[in-house]
């Protein structure tokens, strides 16, 4: 991690960001609150503040009769302030067994905070302030790697995961660190990519041989995946399994597939899922990666093609003999439509021995579905050394037809283009001279200019210029619009989460991006690219702490029926969602309450509800279902809120305050022991009986009287997302009703979406504003920050609550465009 410090800046709680959108309605434009402190606020602070936060008793450390009232210099104080307005507006202080505050008193105090802040904040801007330098996370680099060289594999192999921000994110500057293990994998992963990317000599003879069809048994660490015999008809079991001489150790191979299917009408169509790999004679052990999936989408018999590179692979060692080795290739139908695999049978068959005697033998057989798309494959080959064209297409995007590399002027250029591609931005004739400097020097050391040419590009991808998103100017002490370049950079990253195209190169070679319609132009044309999906999946992913779903390990003494393989799906129902949401242009206020999601068809028998008919997730009508809409009837939140056997109403409370309202409580106080250890059958208490355990203490009620009934709400939902009647432990009637903050009763999730939408709708829409900014900046939000939040929640909810307005605004920010 890079960390350029100016002057300290202090960054606001979390839960500083509550309804700050409201002040700026009510504080009067442009000025400080016309209250006074002394006449107006004191007295109100000590009839219904003081006696919980003054000298006798001060609950959260806080103290009111003591705090700060210079918003400008005592930043630590003006966010106290603000949490306190904001929790004003909410109804939850003074608590609800104390003396509310009347209308008038609410006013005074809320506009008196409101008005400082907003005058504060005014004064805070173009103050000097931290600029974080980002590198690019696991999933930016894998795109950026994709997309720069046009090579499928796996980049990220044994790079280490990212860390989660405070604020959820995987690409805040200050969370993401750099070791030099980090480097030595970037460098190590380049090389081999270019070793598979550039290639010298003369191109070489494909080589075609016959894979035989082996009716004998997978064996290997993948062999409990297959089900059924060696087959060439692959339906819910079989495998097809061969193998042939003389696998490669390098260069790019063709697999070729004759097959077809045979399906009934309006049948989905199969999979062909397939692992390659090697064995060697005399042992019985398969190693093998897997291949990329094919649809098999034809009755007719037609070729389907897999190609890839022999070093992607599993290699033998060197010391093995090439005839003792032997290439592998299986084959399984992997169209999943929700229903389980058959059970074996029993029949007897009969053969005769050589003297015609009748033998009757008992075997186990899979009977087969005639509803289910088969797999016909008729025959497949591998053809080794396999190149369309030569030099390959993934060359020549490197180095053209035409460019001869034992020319010195020819190599700068072919250096000089990459780099200004890899590193997003023109580099000056120093840096273009230095390079092909360290190319020389290999190319003299190797008498090699494609292996010089491979290792110069290869440090290139190791260094900060690569790896970095911008390099702020240390001498500018205010904010500094970005270049042309760094701003096509931060909108690509935002968007696709990888490098620039060449139309954004383009525009920003051209210095085109400074017109406003120029830029929302792009903004349109990146989110209609398929590249935005990329956007859809990682934001809403880290948004709505999906990983969660991977970090609870369902009991299977509990949940019997429930299939580890779902998890995914359950995830994916919520990106789906999400997906569909924006690819429509529709309200994001359908995230909260909507009459579709989207299902596969494993995910819809697990709700019981009729569905797609195969893996791929449609959008499903909730209509007549007993499923709720929005993102609180998805199963992703139930087990994530869950500690994988019961349901867990506090963690389900936590996740809605910080994904949905971006208000997390605070965290409990270091003195406080787990209750569910220090009370004595706590297990077999009702939940209601739980929950009052937890606000016995002083300490613990005055959080979780107004945390608790956001997860009660959702006790209907077992730790899988299923409707229930009963606790799963214990078998106890459950209980949804509950009383909201603000003395709102609610049952259940219908009731709390409902809620949500009449009197948290505001503040779910400046919450996602904060969101999706954070994301767009790679940074934590400061106080500054919350006058665009509040501009942006404004049009959000002005043009129908639509994500691509909110993004094409974001980016048109004089905030987005700066560093």
């Amino acid at each position: 991690m890079v960390v350029l410090s100016y002057r300290k800046t202090y960054y606001i709680w979390v839960s500083g960001f509550l309804l700050f959108s409201t002040f700026l309605t009510q504080a009067k434009t442009g000025q400080a609150s016309l209250y006074s402190y002394e006449k107006d606020i004191r007295p109100i602070l000590e009839s219904h503040c003081v006696k919980c936060h003054g000298p006798d008793k001060q609950k959260g450390k806080l103290r009111f009769d003591t705090l700060s009232t210079d918003f400008l210099k005592d930043r630590a104080a003006a966010e106290t302030w603000h949490d306190a307005s904001d929790q004003i507006k909410l109804g939850e202080m003074p608590p609800e067994d104390e003396e509310p505050l009347n209308s008038e008193q609410r006013k005074v105090i809320t506009e008196w905070i409101d008005a400082n802040l907003k005058d504060a904040i005014r004064k805070m801007q173009g103050d000097d302030s931290e600029a974080v330098i980002r590198r690019l996370n696991r999933n930016e680099y894998q795109y950026t790697m994709e997309d720069l060289l046009g090579l499928k594999m796996d980049f990220t192999l044994g790079l280490s995961n990212d860390p989660l921000s405070p604020d959820g994110f995987l690409n805040n500057g200050k969370s993401l660190g750099m070791s030099a293990l980090q480097i030595e994998h970037y460098l190590k992963t380049a090389r081999k990519a270019f070793g598979l990317i550039l290639n010298e000599g003369e191109k070489p003879e494909a080589n075609v041989s016959e894979v035989q069809w082996n009716k004998g048994n997978i064996r290997g660490p993948s062999s409990k995946l297959y089900m059924g015999k060696s087959s060439d008809r692959l339906g819910r079991v079989n495998y097809w399994h061969g193998n042939f001489k003389s696998p490669p150790k390098t260069g790019r191979f063709t697999i070729r597939i004759k097959a077809r299917k045979e399906s009934i009408p309006g049948g989905a169509s199969p999979i062909l899922q397939g692992t390659y790999g090697f064995f060697v004679a005399g042992l019985t052990l398969n190693i093998q990666g897997d291949l990329p999936d094919l649809v098999i989408d034809s009755n007719e018999t037609k070729t389907y093609e897999i190609s890839s590179h022999a070093q992607l692979f599993p290699m033998t060692l060197a010391n093995v003999p090439d005839d003792k080795i032997n290439g592998v290739l299986t084959f399984r139908n992997g169209l999943d439509d929700g229903i389980p695999p058959p059970k074996q049978l029993e029949r007897v068959e009969e053969t005769k021995d050589k003297k015609g005697k009748i033998k009757k033998k008992k075997t186990k057989y899979y009977p087969e579905d005639p509803a289910f798309s088969k797999i016909i494959i008729d025959s497949v080959e591998f053809v080794a050394d396999h190149y369309r064209s030569w030099p390959p297409v993934s060359h020549q995007k490197i180095v053209k037809s035409n460019e001869d590399l034992s020319k010195a002027q020819t190599t700068k250029k072919v250096i000089s283009r990459f780099l200004e591609r890899a590193w997003r931005t023109p580099i000056d004739e120093r840096t273009k001279a230095k390079w092909h400097q360290h190319f020389e020097k290999i190319r003299v050391e190797e008498n090699s200019s494609v292996l010089a040419l491979k290792e110069t590009l290869a440090t290139s991808l190791a260094s900060t210029q690569f790896l970095y998103l911008s390099n702020p100017d240390l001498q500018k002490s205010k904010p500094k619009s970005l270049s042309s370049h760094e701003l096509a950079t931060r909108l690509s990253y935002f968007l696709w989460s990888s490098m620039p195209d060449d139309e954004l190169r383009s525009l920003a070679d051209e210095n085109k991006l400074t017109d406003r319609k120029v830029l929302a132009g792009q903004v349109h044309r990146m989110l209609k690219d398929p590249k935005a999906q990329r956007f859809a999946e990682e934001f809403s992913r880290q948004w709505l702490d999906l990983g969660g779903v991977d970090r609870v390990a369902v009991n299977p003494r509990y949940h019997k029926s429930f299939d580890n393989r779902l998890k995914p799906y359950m995830q994916s129902e919520s990106i789906e969602f999400f997906k569909e949401i924006l690819t429509q242009d529709e309200s994001m206020m359908q995230i909260i309450d909507a009459n579709f999601t989207m299902l596969n068809a494993r995910l819809a028998k697990h709700y019981g509800m009729e569905g797609p008919k195969s893996q791929r997730f449609e959008r499903i009508s909730l209509k007549g279902t007993n499923r709720p809409g929005g993102i609180l009837g998805h199963s992703s939140v139930h087990l994530n809120g869950s500690d994988g056997t019961e349901s867990h109403p506090i963690r389900r409370a936590v996740w809605i305050r910080e994904r949905l309202l971006h208000d997390p409580p605070k965290p409990p106080p270091p003195d406080v022991p787990e209750i569910e250890q220090s009370v004595k059958n706590f297990e077999n208490l009702s939940l209601r009986e739980q929950l009052e355990v937890h606000r016995q203490k002083e300490s613990c009620n005055d959080c979780h009287r107004t945390l608790d009934p956001w997860g009660v709400a959702l006790e209907e939902f077992s730790a899988i997302g299923l409707k229930r009647q009963k606790t799963t432990v214990h078998k106890k009637p459950i209980t949804s009703d509950t009383i909201l903050p603000g003395n709102h009763p609610v049952n259940g999730v219908m009731e709390l979406k409902q809620f949500i939408l009449t009197h948290r709708k505001d503040q779910f829409a400046h919450a996602l504003c904060s969101k999706v900014l954070v994301y767009a900046l790679g940074r934590s939000l400061t106080l500054e920050d919350e006058l665009l939040v509040n501009d942006l929640k404004s049009d959000f909810s002005k043009e129908g609550y639509r994500l691509s307005g909110l993004i094409q605004n974001i980016v048109l920010s004089e905030t987005f465009g700066s560093h």
